[in-house]
């Protein structure tokens, strides 16, 4: 294991095991190769069955320091936000710092937890073991349906300014006590620093991407999204994810590839027209309803999910849904103007008390990504890359 990255397991009751092997033992197991074709007939008792995991990234603005207010007034914007979205992964970035051991009413991930997500859909959510390794005064945290994925364990990539962590969790395949076979899927979540120079975000992209790419051979199930603070896609920490030598190791910004609604290279700050529809800085043109967050409305786009090539493909029973991407409550007409405003037309891409609540919790616009997951009916699966720190 490499010095800096940190391993934190959750125990949840089950044996993890390291090894790559099938096992009707265990349901963590992965074919260690191609022993059937993907088309082969389904095994026995197996049932055919697709599922959406809608994913979402979502800078909360410091959430849990009552700049804007207390959590308890900020939960009920929260919760129509959710009640419209519905993600089953969400990344909330720029949350104030808390104990990650301590319980409620500290702890602002179980609150976030039991008050907005679970206050909605009763039972559907948990989270996944959070990290400050980094001592900052901001976390982000990860969030998902538990009846769709189980979370199996949180890795600190990069603990730079603020933690950079990996999570791995898997797909609740109906099939799995058949097959014996797990879909798996890794999402980093990034909150970078944020200025008008890149170096400091330059350096952080940079061990991210050094430290995946030594861990893995070639990218799996991975997603990495958060708000990487990018001013264009000239940045050097921007390049370094979407550019590579070894295709397998890189990631697509999906607005860019595979979807080609735009084309690099991109300068979404100095040319916010050519972006509209995608910019996520900022829901608020003026310092109403509070001057927490930064003001002058859409005018970037510092928010980004990107997935790896086995996700463009849908190589692993697991892919994303073409022409997903979306910036929620962005109409494309936001420029210098609020979420909410009627000028220069009446935002109609969310429903009014939606859009009033995007306003109210946050400075940024959540987006959003949906992926397709087949169940395995075969045993087979591809080989997911060993782990190697």
């Amino acid at each position: 294991m490499k010095a800096g990255i940190l391993l934190t397991f959750l125990a949840a009751g089950s044996i993890l095991f390291s090894s790559c092997s099938k096992s009707p033992k265990s349901l963590f197991i992965t074919t260690t190769g191609p022993t059937v074709p993907f088309n082969a007939p389904p095994l026995p008792n197996t049932v055919d069955k697709s599922d959406t995991i809608k994913v979402m990234a979502y800078n909360v603005l410091s959430y849990g320091d009552d700049c804007q207010g207390t959590t308890t007034v900020l939960n009920g914007y929260f919760k129509t936000i959710i009640q419209y979205t519905q993600p089953d992964l969400l990344s909330c970035e720029k949350m104030a710092a808390f104990p990650v051991t301590s319980g409620l009413p500290v702890n602002l991930a179980d609150n976030i937890t039991d008050s907005v997500l679970n206050a909605v859909f009763p039972g559907r959510y948990a989270l996944a073991t959070p990290t400050d390794v980094s001592f900052a005064d901001k976390m982000s945290v990860l969030f998902y349906n538990k009846q769709k994925l189980t979370f199996v364990k949180t890795e600190t990539l990069v603990n730079n300014i603020t933690d950079f962590d990996l999570y791995k969790l898997y797909y609740n395949d109906p099939n799995i006590a058949i097959t014996h076979d797990t879909t798996f899927l890794y999402v980093v979540v990034n909150h970078t620093q944020s200025g008008s120079s890149s170096s400091s975000r330059d350096l952080q992209m940079a061990q991210e991407m050094q430290n995946l790419r030594s861990k893995f051979a070639h990218f799996p199930n991975l997603v990495t999204m958060g708000d990487f603070n990018t001013h264009s896609s000239y940045e050097q920490g921007y390049q370094s994810l979407i550019t590579s030598s070894d295709t397998t190791t890189k990631f697509s910004d999906p607005p860019f590839s595979p979807d080609k609604t735009v084309k690099y290279p991109a300068e979404w700050s100095d040319n916010a027209r050519g972006y509209a529809s995608f910019l996520t800085t900022t829901t608020r043109a003026t310092t109403v309803p509070n001057n927490c967050g930064t003001t002058g409305g859409a005018k970037s786009w510092y928010d980004h999910i990107l997935i790896s090539p086995w996700l463009v493909k849908g190589s692993n029973y697991i892919q994303y849904v073409p022409n997903s991407y979306q910036t929620v409550g962005n109409d494309g007409n936001r420029l210098d103007e609020d979420i909410n405003s009627a000028v220069p037309v009446v935002n109609t891409s969310a429903p009014a008390a939606v859009l009033n609540a995007l306003f109210q919790f946050s400075d940024k616009y959540p987006i959003t990504i949906k992926l397709l997951v087949k169940a395995n009916r075969n045993a087979y699966s591809l080989t997911d890359p060993a782990e190697r720190n």
